[in-house]
């Protein structure tokens, strides 16, 4: 598996149940918000802000700061909403594969909206 960066949106597998007998291996996109010195020691897990593809219809600013619009690009095949309030750690073991990397401008939009949340 390759490393995981900050910045990357990744493929990712949020089914609880990863000990069945058949896994659901249901892939939702998520951005990798952990920073790259525990990235690339080796950390067990991954802090991560899972998105959905199931956008609501109203432009993409007007539901900051509890969700930021990612536009389909390179892999990710649908505009993505990441679900800003539902930020979370998740082992590696639960990532399958590389969608594409926002751009810096996303990101640090990503950042306003989780002071937003936190009240900074």
């Amino acid at each position: 598996m390759s490393q995981r960066l900050r910045g990357e949106v990744w493929a990712v597998d949020f089914e609880p149940q990863t000990h069945k007998q058949e896994p659901g291996k249901k892939e939702r996109p998520a951005l990798v918000l952990q920073t790259d010195a525990l990235n690339t020691a080796g950390h067990a897990t991954t802090i991560v802000i899972p998105g959905t593809s199931q956008t609501d219809s109203p432009p993409p600013g007007d539901h900051f700061p509890l969700r930021v619009r990612i536009q389909k690009a390179d892999g990710l095949k649908f505009d993505t909403d990441l679900l800003i309030d539902q930020i979370r750690a998740v082992s590696n073991a639960r990532f399958m594969f590389r969608y594409c990397k926002v751009p810096p401008n996303v990101l640090k939009t990503v950042e306003e909206a989780l002071r937003h949340l936190i009240g900074r």
